[in-house]
């Protein structure tokens, strides 16, 4: 029976495939989008794939509108994609979810669950810490307890980065270890694992006890995350306009010489 079993899986695995290359081909959005990521998505979710469920399960949701849902049904699709971000260990973007208003639903029925996903949003190792007493009586989260703290390191590490002037990346193994809370001594790893995973780019400086971070993969932004960066822009402007005005001052000088 286990044999008949896998059979069964892979050729369903080669029919979603092929409606998919089908499906991609079409050349606007149509009925038919939904009902495959629909399909898709329930596929994922059996198969235990969080990676791609999450992501067909956002492609379902552009698909629809959200009245076609029973209440019920809103908070069940939004629970188990909510859980699909947290455990796929491809998925360091949240910000599609937290902005999409099916998150609504959870918002009463489950708040712990969308606060953990704020917290993972920011890198927060202190609201993870704390939100663990409800966290890890989900069993699936419960299984996948250091991954989860290792993946929420990952996104503390890229928050780090994107809020630091790009005139000052680089940062000591103890301002990394205090900002994800880990022992000075698992920063070399943590940063290794992030470049590999291209969530940062830049170089360690083993000697100095330096990372120096020159880029972070780009993600969807919430409203906290787009206040820095105006905060960070209208800095710059300045910046630049303190270097004009000391090179209009300076003209006539290089003109005399």
């Amino acid at each position: 029976s286990s044999i008949i079993h896998d059979k069964y899986k892979q050729w369903y695995q080669r029919r979603v495939r092929a409606l998919e290359s089908l499906v991609d081909s079409l050349g606007e959005v149509t009925p038919v989008h939904g009902c495959f990521y629909e399909l898709s998505a329930k596929y994922y979710k059996v198969k235990g794939d969080y990676n791609n469920f999450y992501r067909d399960s956002l492609r379902y949701l552009g698909c629809i509108n959200l009245d076609e849902l029973t209440a019920k049904q809103q908070q069940e699709h939004a629970f188990h994609i909510a859980l699909s971000a947290l455990l796929g260990d491809k998925v360091y973007n949240f910000g599609e979810l937290l902005a999409h208003p099916l998150l609504d639903a959870l918002k009463v029925a489950c708040p712990w669950i969308v606060e953990l996903l704020l917290a993972f949003n920011r890198g927060d190792m202190d609201k993870l810490e704390e939100l663990q007493p409800q966290w890890t009586q989900q069993p699936d989260l419960a299984r996948n307890e250091v991954a989860l703290k290792q993946k929420c390191a990952l996104l503390g590490l890229m928050e780090l980065t994107f809020t630091r002037a790009s005139a000052s990346r680089s940062v000591s193994f103890g301002e990394v270890a205090a900002a994800v809370k880990l022992p000075v001594e698992e920063v070399e790893l943590l940063v290794m694992k992030a470049i590999s995973l291209n969530l940062v780019q830049g170089s360690i400086d083993e000697c100095e006890r330096v990372v120096n971070l020159t880029w972070v993969q780009p993600r969807v932004l919430d409203l906290t995350q787009i206040a820095e960066m105006n905060r960070r822009i209208g800095e710059w402007s300045a910046a630049v306009e303190k270097t004009v005005e000391e090179v209009e001052g300076k003209i006539p000088e290089l003109l005399c010489n």
